[in-house]
């Protein structure tokens, strides 16, 4: 029996069973339906314990006047899962670091919640003492107790998921069509952060004699006509395709596989998921997956509110620019001699260029031959205060400026300098991309990556840059500038 014989033979004798090996869409949407449901149980779960001990049914005009604080733990708690990155499948599989977030999160909400209806409430203290003392619980019992459920809640859930969908028996089996070094990177991917989820069964290599026996810890099973029948054998989910070229008789065995249930994927859409950024070096033939080529109809909707979220932040950012300024340029000037400001060209949107302004934060004539030189992580020409500027990444707070002047935007790839610019297109594909859209105070790059100090750790940058620029959207900028938020507050910056 041929390949496409057995696969159709065994559809028809055994029919895709159910099964846990989920997609990552699927599983990142189960995580989200399941915490949105668990914090509504939570929620009106807390309301109906207090409803029952003070005597009182659970209706809408209870609901109407504790608008508040539902509204808080609701939006809140959604709001911290995402800032805590907690739909990050690789973190999710994590005990550890999963815990410590959820509880966290509660801390930070139970905070939030005293500083809201303790501090800032206008209601007498002596009526919540009252009703202390003739029995009736009161009312901000109910918050406290939504939120300590839904830690618990939280907890739960995340354990069993990884308990059930960490498990073996729930791993995507995948198979990587194409030995080369596409197919190599992937499987590292995999291995290095994702094997939770996914147990690569081997390769099929798709040149004509099959190169090696194994690639690193995974198996080479043969070449290309032997396709259906390792699809079959090894009850495989998912075909990913690594390779350059695919031939008619190929792309047959695929679409029989296709039919019979088995997911097919070009290799640099599931990078692209797994990862966050762009395989810009291993798109081939695929060039379109790197650009973002669909048009949305709400391109000028989105244009105009980014733009009112850059006139909104920039002048927050200049009002918080003013009031440290004193304190910045003194602690300059007493750290090493030379101006408070550095004034820098960089090269802006379409390829205008334009002045950047920062806080100085290298020594004075930090390129005395005039030479462009990269700024490293631990560049020894930062000063003791330009080095506490950046952990907290006040050095960029003068570009709030240039945000208001139109010449960048609160969220995009960084500016880059015009010397870099002309070296890099020519060594990088789809360098000049970025400069599609304007440059950016923080970025997608930024928040995953940090500074970029050599060719290759501006690959790097790209790919997460060119992954902005694919994805760009309104709630997709909030969410970088909360990721933002998160990173200076821990002085994670470089």
């Amino acid at each position: 029996m041929n390949r496409r014989a057995a696969l159709n033979t065994a559809s028809r004798s055994h029919a895709m069973p159910f099964h846990l090996r989920l997609e990552i869409s699927e599983r990142r949407l189960l995580l989200r339906i399941g915490d949105l449901a668990l914090t509504a149980i939570a929620v009106f779960g807390a309301l109906w314990v207090w409803a029952r001990l003070a005597d009182r049914s659970l209706d809408m005009g209870l609901v109407r006047e504790q608008i508040g604080w539902v509204a808080l733990i609701g939006i809140g708690w959604t709001l911290w899962m995402m800032l805590a990155d907690m739909y990050n499948l690789r973190l999710v599989a994590r005990v550890g670091p999963s815990m410590r977030r959820i509880l966290l999160g509660g801390l930070a909400l139970l905070f939030a919640y005293l500083i809201l209806f303790f501090v800032l409430s206008r209601a007498p203290v002596t009526g919540m003492l009252a009703a202390i003392e003739t029995g009736a619980p009161p009312l901000r019992f109910a918050p406290a107790l939504a939120i300590v459920a839904l830690v618990v809640l939280m907890v739960i859930w995340r354990m069993a998921y990884i308990r059930v969908l960490g498990a073996p028996h729930a791993r995507r089996r995948l198979l990587i069509l194409g030995a080369g070094r596409a197919g190599s990177i992937l499987s590292h991917v995999i291995l290095k952060g994702h094997s939770p989820y996914y147990e690569i069964v081997g390769f099929v290599d798709d040149t004509p004699q099959t190169r090696c026996a194994h690639i690193g810890s995974v198996p080479v099973l043969g070449g290309v006509d032997c396709l259906g029948d390792v699809v079959w054998e090894r009850r495989v989910d998912e075909i990913v395709i690594a390779s350059g070229e695919v031939s008619g008789e190929v792309l047959q065995v695929l679409m029989d596989c296709y039919e019979n249930g088995v997911a097919i994927t070009p290799m640099p859409l599931l990078y692209e998921r797994l990862t966050g950024k762009i395989a810009v070096e291993h798109v081939g033939s695929q060039w379109y997956v790197a650009l973002p080529l669909h048009s949305r109809p709400t391109r000028t909707a989105e244009a105009v509110m980014k733009r009112l979220l850059d006139l909104s932040g920039g002048i927050v950012l200049v009002v918080a620019l003013l009031i440290l300024l004193p304190f910045v340029a003194l602690a300059i000037r007493l750290d090493s001699p030379g101006p408070v400001f550095h004034r820098q060209q960089r090269v802006g949107w379409r390829g205008k260029p334009f002045t950047v302004l920062k806080f100085r934060s290298m020594v004075q004539d930090a390129e005395p031959d005039g030479e462009a030189q990269w700024a490293t992580k631990d560049d020894p020409r930062v000063t003791r205060v330009g080095r506490l500027l950046r952990r907290m990444r006040l050095d960029e707070l003068p570009q709030a400026l240039n945000v208001l002047r139109g010449e960048m935007s609160l969220v995009g790839p960084r500016p880059e300098r015009p010397e870099f610019v002309e070296r890099l297109q020519q060594i990088i594909p789809f360098y000049r991309v970025r400069l599609a859209v304007k440059p950016g105070l923080t970025g997608w790059a930024q928040i995953n990556y940090g500074y970029g100090d050599s060719v290759e750790a501006t690959l790097n940058k790209l790919q997460y840059d060119l992954y902005y620029l694919k994805h760009q959207s309104f709630w997709f900028d909030l969410l970088i500038l909360a990721r933002t938020v998160h990173v200076v507050l821990r002085m994670k910056g470089q």
